[in-house]
């Protein structure tokens, strides 16, 4: 009975504030019970109707609610507003042309050289490679100077003979020494590294702490002892090997 009469009023409360609906006019006789005759009327029947309170009930957290902008995740597991930027990030990473070196698709890829033959040459390339290391971005290094044949895979990717250093994100090419200091002098350019580094990370870190090769991603190959000549038998003389490079080397096999 308790809970009928506050449904009463309550509805009474929000009829008074409501504009006025139709009704019929008051009696002439006893205008004042025939105006309270209406109201109360009024209020029973609301009061008695279960349906009217139930479609003006606030949704709670277990049913179900409006989803807001922020609440939505993307494959990425990234929400909201750190999607769009994700998505913003890799819109402007479409600038720049599509040339994807070996294994470079979700990764930093930059080709430097530690051969001192041209002064400028190797000074860009260690510009370069101190800017991502004090922007704690994680990225793999070619040094082209150990292996020839990394410098063939970046001709063949840039379809020219191209210099050191050249940047690679997630499968654009970025540019050389100029187009990466203009584009950190803007503040692009951290924004179009950071997807690609966090996804290799752990990798980078890794061959960073590697005890075999200290970072330089090549060793001394184990056949040849770096002199790139190994005996024959059957021939009875030395012959090249064939398991290093030119310099004697092989890829570290913990950074692989």
């Amino acid at each position: 009975m308790i809970i009928k009469t506050l449904k009463a009023r309550i509805l009474c409360a929000l009829k008074s504030s409501l504009p006025a609906a139709a009704s019929p006019p008051p009696s002439p006789t006893k205008p004042g019970r025939a105006a309270a005759a209406v109201v109360v009327v009024a209020g029973d029947a609301f009061s008695d109707d279960a349906s009217f309170f139930d479609a003006h009930e606030t949704p709670t957290k277990n049913g179900a609610e409006p989803i807001d902008d922020w609440e939505l995740v993307d494959e990425e597991g990234r929400v909201g507003v750190a999607a769009a930027a994700a998505e913003e990030e890799e819109e402007q990473l479409r600038e720049f042309p599509a040339r994807c070196p070996p294994g470079g698709e979700g990764a930093v890829v930059l080709y430097t050289t530690t051969l001192r033959g041209i002064r400028k040459t190797f000074e860009d390339c260690n510009g370069v490679r101190a800017l991502l290391e004090n922007l704690d971005v994680a990225f793999q290094e070619r040094d082209v100077s150990m292996d020839r044949g990394l410098r063939d895979e970046l001709w063949s990717v840039t379809g020219e003979k191209a210099v050191p250093p050249r940047l690679f994100v997630r499968g654009r090419d970025v540019g050389g020494a100029a187009q990466v200091l203009a584009l950190h002098e803007d503040g692009r350019l951290l924004a179009l590294l950071s997807p690609g580094s966090n996804k290799n990370r752990s990798a980078a870190a890794a061959a960073a702490k590697c005890d075999a090769c200290g970072g330089l991603r090549f060793v001394v190959c184990g056949e040849c002892d770096g002199s790139r000549k190994v005996f024959d038998g059957e021939r009875g003389r030395g012959v090249r090997c064939r398991g290093c490079n030119e310099n004697g080397l092989v890829m570290c096999a913990l950074c692989l």
